[in-house]
């Protein structure tokens, strides 16, 4: 399929500056793109009057537009993944949220979903846009499982790196249990997909519906 050649060349120089912590130089990312420096300004400069990214000294990172193209698409994918929540939410009888990496150290729950159907004699009612940290709770234990590995990190994490999934009890409402999987959201540190209840549930069965609703929510923002 042809492609133009000008947006092919900006759009791998944005992937590349995303990817680097400290940003580019022009001329590594010139010698990346296997260009010559002329061109690298001339890109940098279209990117940046597109707010695209910044030039800060020398170095060239991310700019306040790729933040709000950023911050447009979580809220399309919301609205994408409201069909995936509430199928979630019918087939396990558990309350179903969508959690999303807030910074470095915290997370917060953007969108959810009841079951048509109560299950046992309290339904919990999950709390969409209140943070908290990302070692408490299976949701956010799910998002810290998504990343590389660091040193000295809770063995919950540990865990649920090695089964694809979380598991937490009592750690956010008491008598909760939570499920959640991770999985990568564009724009976002990491995001997370579960389920809470207050009654009992076949852990490894729900497990497997909430790893699918990942799997499929993965997709989704890919």
């Amino acid at each position: 399929m042809a492609t133009l050649q000008g947006l092919d060349r900006g759009l791998r120089a944005l992937d590349l500056i995303s990817l680097a912590a400290d940003g580019l130089t022009v001329a590594d990312l010139a010698a990346r793109l296997g260009i010559d420096r002329a061109i690298a300004y001339r890109i940098v400069g279209t990117l940046e009057e597109h707010a695209l990214v910044s030039r800060q000294g020398k170095r060239v990172r991310l700019g306040a537009g790729a933040a709000t193209l950023a911050g447009r698409f979580q809220q399309q994918l919301v609205l994408a993944a409201q069909p995936v929540l509430q199928e979630l939410a019918d087939s396990t009888g558990a309350s179903a949220f969508l959690t999303v990496a807030h910074g470095a150290g915290e997370c917060v729950p953007v969108a959810g979903a009841q079951p048509a159907v109560q299950h046992g004699p309290v339904q919990v009612g999950y709390r969409i846009g209140v943070r908290h940290p990302l070692e408490r709770g299976a949701n956010g234990i799910a998002i810290l499982a998504s990343q590389p590995p660091r040193p000295d990190e809770p063995e919950e994490v540990v865990r649920a790196r090695e089964s694809g999934y979380s598991v937490t009890s009592g750690q956010l409402q008491q008598g909760a249990t939570g499920i959640a999987a991770g999985f990568e959201m564009p724009g976002a540190v990491g995001a997370s997909v579960g389920v809470v209840a207050m009654h009992d549930f076949d852990i490894g069965s729900v497990a497997a519906q909430v790893k699918d609703a990942a799997s499929r929510l993965d997709r989704l923002s890919s």
